[in-house]
């Protein structure tokens, strides 16, 4: 099952890591972590959450670690295995052994849930990231 989820993640990486790598990161991950460390887990829940939205993958780390553990919300490994993928995927190459773990405790149709999910945030923010571009100008006729 490990190669299997290698040759995944693979293939999720070249598909989007590059999108989901290069967005700024403008979320206040510093003051989710002191929340995080004052064991304020819903208001570092919520500030952890914007700095993954925007792509800091040290947030997604920690919110995939929050999801797994229950911390400022219910446990919830399809949240945790989305987030920690990503955070994978960016470069946090930590999670691979927690993501191994995650994987075989959920059932197959969990787990294409939480693949999809994460490949779903890639291509957001690949849309995202292009937003202000207007590509049909390059394509109009002189």
């Amino acid at each position: 099952m490990a190669i299997l989820f290698k040759q995944k993640l693979s293939a999720l990486l070249i598909s989007g890591c590059l999108a989901a790598s290069s967005l700024p990161a403008f979320a206040d991950y510093d003051r989710g972590m002191a929340a995080y460390n004052a064991g304020n887990y819903n208001v570092a829940l919520m500030e952890l959450q914007d700095a993954a939205q925007a792509g800091n993958s040290a947030a997604q780390y920690q919110l995939g670690e929050m999801y797994r553990l229950g911390q400022g919300t219910r446990p919830n490994p399809v949240e945790a295995i989305k987030w920690l993928t990503l955070a994978y995927l960016d470069g946090k190459r930590e999670s691979l052994s927690i993501l191994e773990m995650l994987r075989e405790s959920v059932t197959e149709t969990e787990l294409v849930e939480a693949e999809k999910s994460a490949l779903d945030w890639l291509l957001e923010s690949n849309r995202v990231m292009f937003a202000d571009d207007d590509a049909s100008l390059l394509y109009e006729q002189f």
